[in-house]
């Protein structure tokens, strides 16, 4: 009886989370670009792309633009409520190209232990189409 309660327990405290508190925004978009793809990104300003700040505790999306020369981000700007910008240099630990490859950057390591990752959202491919199965009979074959 005391196992049943302990078991009763745990099932109503797992059922209690939901999947969506279990994946970061960052692990979301990371599936999405993994599962679909992306199309190249060309040189210039991109405005509709997501920069995650990851630390060991948190996650954090926020919207923002960038520019892109060479295959590599050159510069970043976040974006308020108000749709206005202002732009955001890191500090990082190793000096190396900020590369793009499948629509996400090479996460960087900031002096301050963030990993920053850029994603371009508006590149990625559209989802695939699927297969339409055919209906069941629906006549007496007897």
């Amino acid at each position: 009886m005391k196992k049943l309660y302990i078991l009763s327990a745990l099932l109503f405290i797992s059922s209690s989370f939901s999947a969506q508190e279990l994946f970061s925004c960052y692990d979301e978009w990371k599936k999405v670009f993994e599962n679909r793809g992306a199309d190249p990104i060309n040189d210039g300003d991109h405005d509709k792309v997501v920069v995650i700040i990851r630390t060991e505790t948190t996650t954090d999306c926020y919207t923002a633009k960038v520019n892109v020369k060479g295959g590599v981000i050159i510069g970043t700007a976040l974006y308020f409520d108000d749709e206005s910008y202002e732009a955001v240099e890191y500090q990082f630990k190793k000096a190396m190209p900020w590369s793009i490859n499948n629509g996400m950057s090479r996460t960087r390591i900031t002096v301050d232990d963030e990993m920053i990752t850029i994603m371009f959202t508006d590149k990625i491919k559209p989802k695939k189409k699927k297969l339409k199965s055919a209906p069941k009979p629906n006549f007496d074959l007897n």
